[in-house]
C-alpha cells in the first residue's frame, strides 16, 4: 500500500488503513513518520481522554465499560499502552485481549502499542498514533497509560482532560505519589467503591488534593460492576471543553530535536573505544569532546 492510499485510508476511517499507519509509525525510519504525519496534521479535533492509575486499579475495566457509553456522543479509538519487559523487550499487550471483543460490537477502534521501556507511562509515538486516530475522524481518543507511579506523568502533556484511577487500599501509596500523579489530575476515579475502605480512600484522596490547592477537584467513587456513578463520570468527559494544544505542541516539539540529535551524536557514543584512559576522564568532558568534533564536521 502506498502512503498516499494509506492517507486516503486513513482520512477515510479504514481501520486496516489505519492499523497499518500505527504500525509504519511504530517501526518505520523518522522520514516516512514525517510524511505521514505532514498530510494528516490538521485533520481531526478529537477529545483526548487520559486514563492513569497505578497497576491493579482497573483502568482497562473502565475503559472498557465507559467506551460503549461515550459512543453515544460520537466516534471512539482507543490506544492503550502496555508495559515491555525489561529484559526482552516484548510486551503481552493485555489491554487488547480484555477489551476487544466488547468494543468490536459497538464500532469502537482499539490498539495497544508497547512503551518499548519509554518513561513517562506512555511510548515513544503515542503523538504520532492520536494523530492518526484524530485523522480518521475520532471524537473522542482514549489514551491509557501503562501502570504508572510518581514520575509517570507524560500523560498531561498529551491528553486534554487527565483522568486518575485510584481504588480502596492505596492509603501509603497515595501519600508516596502525591508530589507526582496527583497534582495532575483533572478528575480523580476511585473504582471498587463496592470494597472496604473505599470511602475512607475518597476522603485521603480529598484530604491530599486539599493540600495542594486542588479542592474543586472532583473525586467520583464508581462500581464497575453495576456501574453505579458510570453516569457522573461521563457527564464530566462530555462537559469538559479546555483543549491542550500548547503542551501538545511543545512536547512533540521537544522528542523530535532530542530523537535528532541522538541520532547525529549516537554514532560517535557507540563507536567509541571504552579503553581505561577513557573510563578514566568524566562523561562531562567526554561528551564536550564528541560535542565539539560534531560541530566541525557540520561546519565544514
Amino acid at each position: 500500500m502506498s502512503i498516499n492510499n494509506l492517507i486516503s485510508g486513513i482520512l477515510s476511517g479504514d481501520n486496516r488503513s489505519i492499523a497499518r499507519a500505527i504500525s509504519i509509525v511504530e517501526s518505520a525510519d523518522i522520514k516516512t513518520r514525517e510524511k505521514i504525519i505532514k498530510e494528516i496534521y490538521n485533520r481531526g479535533n478529537a477529545k483526548i481522554i487520559g486514563i492513569t492509575g497505578p497497576p491493579g486499579v482497573g483502568k482497562s475495566t473502565i475503559i472498557g465499560n465507559i467506551a460503549p457509553m461515550l459512543s453515544d456522543y460520537g466516534k471512539i479509538s482507543i490506544l492503550a499502552v502496555d508495559p515491555a519487559s525489561p529484559f526482552s523487550g516484548g510486551s503481552i499487550l493485555g489491554n487488547r485481549i480484555r477489551m476487544q471483543e466488547t468494543l468490536s460490537k459497538k464500532n469502537i477502534f482499539m490498539r495497544s502499542t508497547s512503551n518499548r521501556l519509554y518513561n513517562g507511562g506512555l511510548s515513544e509515538y503515542s503523538w504520532d498514533i492520536i494523530k492518526i486516530m484524530e485523522a480518521s475522524g475520532s471524537d473522542f481518543i482514549i489514551l491509557e497509560t501503562v501502570g504508572s507511579g510518581q514520575s509517570d506523568i507524560d500523560i498531561m502533556n498529551i491528553a486534554d482532560i487527565t483522568c486518575v484511577v485510584l481504588a480502596p487500599g492505596l492509603g501509603d501509596e497515595i501519600q508516596a505519589i502525591k508530589s507526582g500523579i496527583m497534582e495532575i489530575g483533572d478528575i480523580f476515579i476511585v473504582n471498587k467503591i463496592d470494597r472496604e475502605g473505599s470511602y475512607i480512600a475518597i476522603k485521603d484522596i480529598r484530604e491530599t488534593l486539599n493540600l495542594g490547592n486542588k479542592i474543586k477537584t472532583p473525586v467520583i467513587g464508581i462500581n464497575s460492576i453495576n456501574k453505579e456513578n458510570y453516569d457522573k463520570f461521563l457527564d464530566y468527559i462530555i462537559k469538559w471543553d479546555k483543549k491542550n494544544y500548547k503542551k501538545k505542541y511543545i512536547g512533540k516539539l521537544k522528542q523530535i530535536i532530542i530523537e535528532d540529535i541522538y541520532n547525529k551524536y549516537s554514532c560517535y557514543i557507540d563507536n567509541m573505544e571504552y579503553d581505561e584512559n577513557t573510563l578514566k576522564k568524566d562523561p562531562y568532558t567526554v561528551a564536550e569532546a564528541i560535542i565539539k568534533n560534531m560541530n566541525e564536521i557540520i561546519d565544514k
